[in-house]
């Protein structure tokens, strides 16, 4: 089972893990890590890659973060590629929401991969206009 966190802008990440639980109506089973203001990639990443390697199941890590191309997402990008040195699969997804986390948690079972593609699918498709 591909294990699941959550690194976002604190609150974030335990906000979006706290939703699932509430959709769900049960621990979703995920990690959340905020990310405090001030963090930076290189003094996070090795913390963060102990995390991943510490959260693999044996089928990967699925790393989901709201902003493409700061803190946080920063920081999982370089977490992952120390956890693929040290034998973790990972994938970091970008733009986190909550139809992309609990696609991912619903679909877990699969590969790496095909969860990735299911959490986008996700993210994608909710975001529409409903009036």
């Amino acid at each position: 089972m591909i294990a699941i966190l959550v690194v976002a802008h604190t609150p974030l990440a335990t906000a979006l893990v706290a939703c699932a639980k509430h959709v769900l109506g049960t621990d979703p089973d995920v990690i959340a890590l905020d990310i405090e203001p001030n963090e930076c990639a290189q003094d996070c990443s090795p913390r963060v890659a102990r995390i991943i390697t510490q959260a693999d199941r044996g089928d990967g890590v699925l790393v989901l973060t709201d902003l493409p191309g700061a803190s946080p997402s920063n920081i999982s990008v370089k977490a992952s590629e120390i956890a693929h040195l040290e034998g973790t699969p990972c994938c970091v997804l970008g733009g986190a929401n909550a139809a992309m986390l609990l696609r991912a948690i619903n679909y877990r079972q699969g590969s790496l991969e095909d969860v990735a593609a299911s959490a986008l699918a996700g993210a994608t498709h909710s975001v529409l206009r409903v009036d």
